[in-house]
């Protein structure tokens, strides 16, 4: 992965000189340093793909590869900070020049200023410098091949329309277990039947054999459905939280929507069970458990399963697992417990052939198919890997090439499931490499969605550093990249629109190897308040409930992303100054996710402005946060800002207009959130805002008016809430809408469609124009009518835009019911 750091830091480097060159000039003696750079890593660029091969066998090469990404990391960080020098500089001579004078002594003490932090720039740039000599002169060592990166990697192409995602679990082959599972299903009058024995039977197998695949077919079966009163599904994963695992089960007992299972997290488990045992009463059901793992849970599980006593004779439980001890733990005979074989070599051709030859007549194929689904070692998630990875190969040739690939020969192709993966991870484009392994930091089962996980590549450079390009366009390339190769399933779609996804545990198991020590996930179960980050870039901390954010974490300093997951009020005002006085080269920050959380505390220390390199930061789902500091309008590198559905948020910064680079600034669901200031106006550089207010009957000097949306020309996705009850028509043309790509519009006040309609003059043209036909008294703009019509007005906006209207009414939604749940209070 060395290559697409190497290939970032030289992409970093043009664009800087660029700026540097455009706004301020080059530093004395700079200019010889930078030509040694350049040259250098475009030395090293030459022989990465050989050296990324062969580390695999010698460890010298490794060690070689670590230096030299150690190093790279460092460049990008000195050129980074460069850079925003560079525009700090020319952001304050703007300013100097409206004002058309300064105080001498200002002048005299910026020059100084200047001088000393160009010259430190330097200094850092002349000795990473010679760390890279030292790198070149060592890679002679290792003979390795100057090999064009240009030539030998398979360039994105773009995905057909017409194509779909493949459904493997009809070609899993398990007619004989399926029909094993039924029978149980079946079996028995049910008199015999007590609480302490429910039949629970168990799919036990290796990852990858299609446990999960072989359940879906029985929980779709059209006879099973029609046997059992109620059928629910709950995933539980790596960790067995009893109140996750009950909130899911509550979920399908009472077919509830996300956020109203959501809602019930506050609830004690107690409350939880008993309302499990009430919904079952004298109700057959039938349980699928998937991908359960720890086997230490009995007692966990046992509280569980006294809350199924009420349900009907003929109840079931299925069970998926790798391990035959929790299966019986879960309370499976050895009759009861199905094990999966592997699949034979005619099975996996027939897999490979189903994805791959799709509508082709390809007989001269076959013969090296076959050969190649004999590596796949009779698991069908590695027959549909390898399946995806040919489907854009079209010559024998090409088949040819993937058969004898030297890949196959490494130790770690010689794992059953890690060779096919290997082989297309392999074939995949250096950046999109990078993509895929950043995608680690995501918890087993968790749920991936494209509108968060694009802007983290983007923030951590994957995805280029010109700020200027369609980034989020190639982000979404790259995903389909991924989605192609099947590197990803379980897809939730909305409208035929994906929403979010998941990944195989294997391909977690693999991406996680991939990584080694780059990307690496920290769970805290217990009291210890540090955590060694010391051979990690990138992490993740998982915290259980309960225990405090981590007091230190070693190697904080170079951390260039931070992603949590932890308990409510974890992370105190003490704990985030601490990480801010110590995590200063953080690109990513993320503490809120779609699922929900509330471990942030009132206010966020004023140390957040000292993370000049920070690009993402969410902050999402936090509740107690009431107001933003000032500093964090220093940040003049973020470019994702997500605030959603923090309710109590009362404003944004009065110098938010300072984020020059800001891409994205969300808003949705913070219902104290009265006004925008008028410093949003000079985001010139937002694409998507996503709860913008803005007044429509004058103006304001503080306010965001309607008229300020003409200095945002790049907005592709603008979700407007107009206020006021009236309309001043000259200011309103102003805001020039017709190049908006997708627009939601929500009324608060008097004003009526068409007067809104007739001021704006968007292209009519345009389908995803979605007005409010709704006039709602200012004070009830957060009420529940507002908010279900906002949610419809997002679902006709669906079928016209691609992920951002899925998070939009994802969120919208989320609010929708909190409010329900509040007027039913």
């Amino acid at each position: 992965m060395a290559d697409a750091i190497v290939s970032f830091v030289l992409d970093l480097l043009n664009t800087t000189i660029d700026r540097a060159s455009e706004e301020v000039g080059l530093l004395v003696g700079v200019e010889k340093e930078v030509e040694k750079l350049e040259r250098n890593l475009r030395l090293i660029n030459t022989v990465l793909r050989d050296a990324e091969e062969k580390k695999r066998t010698d460890d010298l090469v490794k060690e070689w590869l670590d230096r030299l990404k150690e190093a790279s990391y460092d460049m990008g960080d000195a050129l980074d900070v460069w850079r925003t020098t560079v525009e700090i500089e020319a952001l304050e001579a703007q300013n100097a020049a409206s004002q058309k004078k300064a105080p001498c002594n200002f002048i005299s003490c910026f020059s100084i200023c200047r001088v000393y932090t160009h010259r430190k720039i330097a200094l850092n740039i002349k000795e990473i410098n010679q760390r890279l000599d030292d790198i070149v002169k060592e890679k002679e060592k290792y003979q390795l091949q100057l090999m064009s990166m240009s030539n030998t990697i398979n360039h994105p192409q773009q995905r057909p329309e017409t194509s779909s995602f493949v459904d493997v679990s009809k070609l899993c082959g398990r007619d004989k277990e399926k029909a094993e599972i039924l029978n149980y299903l079946w079996g028995g009058s049910g008199e015999e039947e007590t609480v302490e024995l429910i039949p629970t039977i168990s799919i036990v197998g290796m990852g990858g054999l299609g446990k999960t695949a072989l359940a879906q077919l029985i929980c779709n079966d059209d006879d099973v459905k029609g046997h059992f009163d109620r059928v629910i599904w709950v995933c539980v994963s790596d960790l067995f939280y009893e109140k996750r695992v009950a909130r899911a089960i509550i979920q399908g007992l009472e077919k509830l929507s996300d956020a109203a299972a959501y809602g019930l997290e506050s609830n004690p488990l107690q409350v939880l069970l008993e309302r499990i045992s009430s919904s079952i009463r004298g109700m057959k059901y039938f349980l699928i458990l998937d991908d359960v793992w720890d086997g230490n849970k009995g007692e966990r599980w046992e509280g569980l399963k006294t809350a199924f006593k009420f349900g009907a004779p003929g109840s079931r439980i299925l069970v998926t697992t790798r391990d035959v001890e929790v299966a019986k733990m879960m309370g499976s005979s050895s009759s009861q417990i199905i094990s999966l074989e592997k699949l034979g070599n005619e099975r996996c051709w027939s897999i490979i052939k189903h994805i791959a030859l799709e509508g082709r007549d390809a007989q001269n194929l076959e013969k090296i198919g076959r050969e190649i689904a004999e590596k796949c070692k009779g698991l069908p998630l590695a027959a549909k890997t390898l399946g995806s990875l040919l489907k854009s190969k079209r010559s024998k040739r090409e088949w040819q090439s993937v058969l004898n690939n030297e890949i196959w020969k490494l130790e770690l192709a010689q794992k059953d499931i890690f060779a096919p993966l290997l082989l297309s991870y392999y074939y995949l484009p250096p950046p999109v490499k990078w993509c895929f392994v950043c995608c680690v930091l995501f918890p087993k089962d968790h749920r991936i969605f494209p509108h968060v996980l694009i802007p983290q590549w983007m923030a951590m450079g994957y995805l280029g550093s010109d700020g200027n390009a369609d980034l989020e366009s190639k982000g979404e390339e790259y995903f389909r990249i991924l989605v192609d190769r099947s590197f990803f399933q379980d897809f939730s779609m909305v409208e035929g629109d994906l929403f979010f996804c998941k990944m195989h545990d294997i391909v977690h198991d693999f991406a996680r190897y991939l990584a080694e020590n780059e990307f690496a996930i920290k769970e805290i179960n217990s009291d210890h308040l540090t955590i060694d980050g010391s051979k990690n870039r990138h992490l993740t901390v998982m915290i259980d409930e309960g225990i405090p954010f981590p007091t230190s974490i070693s190697g904080a300093e170079k951390l260039r992303a931070l992603i949590t997951f932890t308990g409510e009020g974890a992370l105190t005002f003490e704990a985030l100054r601490g990480l801010f006085n110590h995590c200063r080269r953080l690109r990513v920050l993320n503490f809120g996710w779609p699922d929900g959380t509330d471990n942030l505390c009132k206010e966020i220390p004023e140390g957040i402005g000292k993370l000049i390199h920070l690009r993402f930061l969410h902050l999402g789902s936090n509740q107690k946060l009431e107001r933003l500091p000032e500093a964090l309008c220093n940040l003049l590198n973020l470019e994702f800002l997500d605030l959603w559905c923090c309710e109590n948020l009362k404003q944004l910064p009065d110098s938010i207009g300072k984020l020059i680079n800001l891409r994205s600034l969300c808003t949705v669901g913070c219902s104290a959130l009265t006004q925008y200031p008028k410093g949003v106006q000079k985001l010139t550089s937002l694409r998507h805002l996503r709860g913008l207010i803005a007044r429509a009957d004058r103006n304001d000097a503080k306010e965001f008016c309607l008229a300020d949306l003409g200095n945002l020309k790049h907005l592709h996705l603008l979700y407007l809430k107009v206020v006021g009850n009236s309309i001043d028509m000259e200011q309103t043309r102003k805001a020039q809408l017709q190049d908006s790509q997708w627009l939601c519009i929500f009324l608060a006040g008097s004003i009526q469609r068409a007067d809104i309609i007739e001021a704006l003059d968007p292209d009519r043209n345009i389908p995803n124009l979605s007005p409010m036909p709704v006039g709602l008294a200012a004070a009830a703009a957060s009420s529940v009518a507002a908010a279900a019509a906002a949610v419809a007005v997002a679902s006709r906006v669906l079928h016209h835009r691609r992920v951002q209207a899925n998070v939009m009414v994802r969120n919208l939604s989320k609010v929708y019911q909190r409010r329900m749940s509040s007027v039913h209070e």
